[in-house]
């Protein structure tokens, strides 16, 4: 099982929750690749020992976004999963999106304010957010 510190970062089974939301949110565009790369040293800085497994540091070395989603024996052979992701949950991730980006979401298939209604009736998404990225915070103050 991998854990670091607080963090749920495995990718070979379900221990990787949070990096599973962190990718979603990269996928997103809700973090840019800066902020991806900022949330590892984030994890790094909060591990003990700095036992971090070797997947999240191969990933600081990985500057195109895309390929952090190409399966790669090297970095990461399988994407991680975070069951907290509902359909919901998701259109609530756009909402944020928008909010944090001030750009259009991602999706096609739904409108900024059914995003944003989405956003309103799941809080827990936004707090998930703010709990994984401290950092971001002043991005919304």
């Amino acid at each position: 099982m991998t854990m670091a510190g607080p963090f749920k970062i495995g990718v070979e089974d379900d221990t990787g929750a949070d990096l599973g939301f962190v990718l979603s949110c990269l996928a997103l565009g809700m973090i840019t690749m800066e902020e991806f790369h900022q949330w590892i040293h984030h994890v790094i800085d909060q591990t003990p020992g700095g036992d971090v497994p070797p997947h999240l540091v191969a990933l600081l070395a990985v500057k195109n976004r895309t390929n952090v989603f190409r399966p790669n024996a090297a970095v990461m052979r399988r994407i991680p999963h975070d069951p907290f992701i509902t359909d919901e949950r998701f259109d609530a991730m756009l909402g944020l999106q928008f909010f944090l980006r001030r750009d259009r979401t991602q999706a096609n298939d739904i409108t900024q304010a059914e995003a944003e209604a989405a956003l309103r009736s799941t809080p827990e998404v936004a707090d998930r957010f703010f709990a994984l990225f401290p950092f971001l915070m002043e991005k919304v103050a």
